[in-house]
């Protein structure tokens, strides 16, 4: 079954024409500049089926997790990304990564985003430098910040978990962020 897909403004007109797993994806790429120019709203792309891996999925993963009411500052923003490239193993992320969310949920990525990262890291102690410069990871209360952003309950103890189990380790009692709790989730 063909799928077509019409669209055209006074500067620019295009089709795309095919089956529904071709013209998608390209929809989804497309989609952030089709709403520039109709003065939409920004927002996720709403996609059935599975998350594409990578980057590209952001806007089905923003779907699925982040509850529709909320409308996170662009600190929390760039954390929930953060967050997101943590589902597919992504621990260390480059400003880069995050300039690339902004792109595919078709949002203006900010002109300070390596001023707000630092900010992160610096000042609210929610990244944590992962060795060469300009690389970042979550650290355990910028994962915290968003959980509680989604809505994740804690459990006992204070700590999270998606199979809300219990903590055999239980909270760190000195409260520093080291390799033996660093990666505990």
């Amino acid at each position: 079954m063909s799928v077509v897909f019409k669209f055209s403004t006074p500067d620019i007109s295009f089709e795309l024409d095919g089956p529904e797993g071709f013209v998608r994806p390209h929809l989804e790429f497309l989609a952030p500049f089709v709403r520039r120019v109709t003065g939409a709203p920004p927002g996720p792309v709403a996609a059935a089926g599975p998350v594409p891996p990578g980057l590209e999925g952001v806007g089905s993963w923003w779907m699925a997790h982040v509850p529709p009411g909320l409308d996170p500052s662009l600190q929390d923003t760039i954390l929930l990304f953060a967050y997101f490239m943590r589902s597919y193993r992504k621990m260390v992320f480059l400003s880069e990564d995050i300039r690339r969310c902004f792109q595919v949920m078709g949002i203006d990525e900010p002109k300070s985003l390596l001023q707000i990262l630092g900010t992160l890291k610096r000042e609210h102690g929610l990244l944590l430098n992962a060795g060469r410069r300009g690389e970042y990871m979550m650290n355990t209360t910028g994962i915290a910040r968003v959980r509680d952003l989604l809505g994740e309950a804690p459990r006992a103890g204070g700590s999270y978990a998606a199979d809300g189990g219990a903590d055999p380790s239980g909270p760190d009692p000195s409260g520093r962020t080291d390799a033996r709790n660093l990666f505990k989730d």
